[in-house]
């Protein structure tokens, strides 16, 4: 499987395209060359990069510096333009001990064909603005339901926890 790695980003951000139910989520990329790359994935996998990404900071016992304004959102290219896009199937987080960076691989699942994967390498500053992203995002989504958890629609849903019955539809 052929690895594409960004080494360290210009920029790193995670967002949703669509409507809730129907959202399709991702990492977007740009390398310090000026390469762009979509990491596209399952909500759960966004949410668990997420608290991987806390986790890492909290062991890494690392100064950061108070939040300052932001830096504007970049303009990405269409996806048909974009230089490597890729359906995470496996995602991996981890510390560089040497450059004290995060690295994200995203790798395509296994199939027959070779697939695509991605080495992103980013800063601490970085991390925890991503992290407060991800929960942007993944909070974003459906309510979850008081009994069982699962997502709303704005039909409402069968509950298994009461019956098949929802107060809320």
């Amino acid at each position: 499987m052929p690895l594409t790695e960004f080494g360290p980003v210009q920029h790193l951000s995670a967002d949703a395209v669509g409507q809730p139910g129907q959202r399709r989520f991702r990492l977007r990329a740009i390398s310090q060359g000026g390469t762009y790359a979509f990491v596209w994935m399952e909500k759960e996998q966004l949410a668990a990069i997420g608290e991987a990404i806390e986790t890492t900071l909290e062991h890494a016992e690392v100064d950061l510096d108070p939040f300052g304004p932001g830096e504007p959102e970049p303009v990405f290219p269409l996806e048909a333009n974009l230089d490597l896009d890729v359906r995470a199937g496996r995602l991996s987080l981890g510390l560089n001990e040497e450059t004290r960076r995060i690295v994200i691989v995203g790798a395509e699942a296994p199939t027959e064909t070779e697939g695509e994967a991605v080495s992103l390498e980013f800063d601490f500053d970085t991390a925890r603005r991503l992290r407060a992203q991800i929960n942007e995002v993944v909070a974003a989504g459906r309510p979850p339901c008081q009994f069982c958890g699962a997502p709303v629609d704005p039909e409402g849903h069968v509950c298994p926890r009461s019956n098949g019955h929802n107060p809320e539809e």
